[in-house]
């Protein structure tokens, strides 16, 4: 079903069978002549397309934007199709949306776009397809799991101290930072506590977790199922893939690509650390790459600076690679 809004915004809400088990994605435009882009979420299992809407970004203006829920979260949640959540099963998924979407609006190719964890996913998938896009873009780019959260325990540390919360400081340093990390509750826990609270979470400044899920099970475009699907999708994606993020090192799985690359990274990012972002753009081969800081900006800079974020696709990636 298309519905159009007041302010002219086609929205749809669709579904791709991937081996018996149907993957959803949401739709937005404002002419369907636009490029096609497909949006890859983080998390795993933390589909992104309240946020984005809540942020007011207007993004489907210059695309025809296509949010990819992965499977085993919100509108791709069914425990009893979709199996084992595998990186090489949601590159399979990616594909077939990507042709998808290809056949339904009579492109040739799509233009790419990962975040956070889905920047892992979609950069494997740029390099491995390139005949599929016009350009490969990452936001909050993956790099290494451990090497960025290290950077991250060292961010937290260092803010307590220079702010004279020795309050956080004991209760920081009470948890020991080592290979194990991604296990740790403890880790978890002052993650919760600090990331945010120090401005380096999803946005700069005023958002929590509390908010993120908030503005998801309150988004009207999801039924009440699917909203709880979503909490589900949280917590299953998170165990069956973050042993899968521990050991990638997305500089050898996706080393070189044939497409041009865009790297758009947060200066204040310590949920995929800028340190990582830029050891990941360096290191990979492209016909043409840029990356892109956000000075102003934590993991969304396509929030905090959505102007810069939307200057940047209209003229340095759109006009060099067209629609």
């Amino acid at each position: 079903m298309i519905v159009e809004s007041k302010d002219k915004v086609y929205f749809s809400k669709e579904f791709v069978e991937v081996d018996g088990h149907r993957t959803g994605l949401f739709i937005e435009s404002t002419d369907f002549a636009n490029p096609v882009l497909l949006f890859l979420h983080g998390g795993p299992g933390y589909p992104e397309y309240a946020l984005i809407k809540n942020a007011g970004l207007r993004w489907e203006e210059e695309f025809t934007v296509c949010y990819l829920e992965q499977r085993g979260t919100g509108i791709s949640y069914n425990a009893s199709t979709q199996g084992e959540l595998t990186l090489e099963q949601m590159i399979a998924d990616t594909i077939s949306v990507v042709e998808y979407v290809k056949q339904k609006y009579n492109k040739e190719k799509v233009y790419l776009m990962g975040h956070s964890w889905g920047s892992l996913l979609g950069s494997i998938i740029a390099s491995r397809y390139p005949h599929l896009f016009h350009a490969y873009i990452g936001v909050g780019q993956f790099g290494r799991f451990f090497e960025s959260n290290r950077d991250t325990y060292q961010f937290l540390l260092e803010t307590a101290i220079n702010n004279g919360d020795d309050k956080a400081e004991k209760d920081i340093r009470s948890v020991t930072f080592d290979e194990g990390f991604y296990q740790n509750k403890e880790y978890r826990r002052i993650l919760n506590r600090y990331v945010d609270k120090y401005g380096g979470g999803v946005k700069r400044a005023g958002y929590t977790q509390w908010q993120g899920m908030k503005e998801l099970l309150s988004c009207k475009k999801y039924t009440l199922k699917e909203r709880l699907n979503i909490v589900k999708g949280v917590f299953t994606s998170y165990q069956a893939l973050v042993e899968t993020m521990n050991q990638a090192d997305a500089t050898l799985l996706a080393s070189e690509f044939e497409i041009p690359v865009y790297i758009m990274n947060g200066k204040h990012d310590y949920q995929t650390s800028f340190n990582e972002a830029k050891r990941f753009y360096e290191k990979l081969k492209a016909p043409l790459k840029r990356f892109y800081t956000f000075e102003k900006s934590a993991h969304s800079p396509f929030i905090d600076e959505e102007e810069k974020f939307i200057q940047i696709i209209k003229h340095d990636i759109i006009h060099t690679n067209g629609k």
